[in-house]
């Protein structure tokens, strides 16, 4: 590392800020995800029920009877806020990766013995 130059040192050090970054993108992704995914599905499984059945939702600790209508309403926001939140994170990824990807190459350029 000490005969590294102080200049690869600093990218080399950017790059490992670029990988915790991508780490922390990823694991929010994967719980936005599967957030995404439950809401779906109870969608899905309240949309089957006739509009008369008792309907639940949990508020913090409790669980309160709803309205079918009010439920839906409140699921499908949900989910368009997720799948917003999904893009946000995806386009976050995308950019951190093209910047690891760039930063690499230049740590490799820098490293690589000049043709002399």
């Amino acid at each position: 590392m000490q005969n590294i130059p102080p200049q690869v040192q600093a990218m080399l050090g950017q790059l490992e800020s670029y990988q915790q970054q991508l780490q922390l993108v990823i694991q929010q992704k994967q719980k936005v995800q599967i957030e995404l995914n439950d809401a779906k599905k109870a969608l899905e499984e309240i949309e089957k029920i006739n509009s008369e059945a008792p309907v639940y939702k949990t508020v913090g600790t409790l669980i309160v009877r709803t309205k079918k209508d009010e439920a839906l309403k409140e699921l499908k926001e949900k989910v368009e806020t997720l799948e917003v939140r999904l893009n946000a994170l995806d386009r976050q990824e995308k950019k951190l990766n093209a910047k690891l990807k760039e930063l690499t190459q230049q740590i490799q350029a820098a490293l690589r013995p000049t043709a002399g």
